[in-house]
């Protein structure tokens, strides 16, 4: 017979499981927003190093918004290296930068789902182990 202590003991560890999920779900949409703004970021420079001077341009800024601007000679890019750090790079410098982070940030983001996925067979196998409880409880109190 199953005793009230081992279903409340299941009963918190299926909620500490579902919270490890809920943000194991935040992290992979964080993660995504991140890859998103680098693929722009990317395409953005990318637009840039092709358009001759004088071209003009919609450069995004965020929030799917743009400004008009016109290409110039200059094909140089500012890109943040961390820790507020900046630094100029040419466009071809600054995609192979924005790619390796892209890769890094997908690989993160693979990793974050083989948790969340590993997590969610928990909270199954943790739910059916408190249903069973629960329900061996309730017979055990008819009887």
């Amino acid at each position: 017979m199953i005793d009230e202590t081992a279903l409340r003991e299941n009963m918190m560890k299926l909620d500490t499981a579902k919270a490890q999920l809920e943000g194991l779900a935040r992290q992979q949409e964080l993660i995504q927003l991140a890859i998103e703004e680098h693929v722009k970021a990317r395409e953005t420079v990318k637009s840039l190093s092709t358009g001759a001077s004088g071209d003009d341009l919609m450069i995004p800024i965020g929030a799917d918004s743009y400004i008009y601007a016109k290409a110039s000679e200059r094909k140089d890019v500012v890109i943040g290296v961390g820790s507020g750090v900046s630094v100029q790079r040419n466009a071809v410098e600054a995609q192979k930068l924005l790619d390796t982070r892209i890769e890094e940030l997908s690989q993160g983001f693979q990793k974050v789902s083989e948790k969340a996925n590993q997590v969610e067979a928990t909270v199954q196998q943790l739910s059916q182990l408190v249903q069973s409880q629960y329900e061996e409880m309730q017979a055990g109190q008819i009887a």
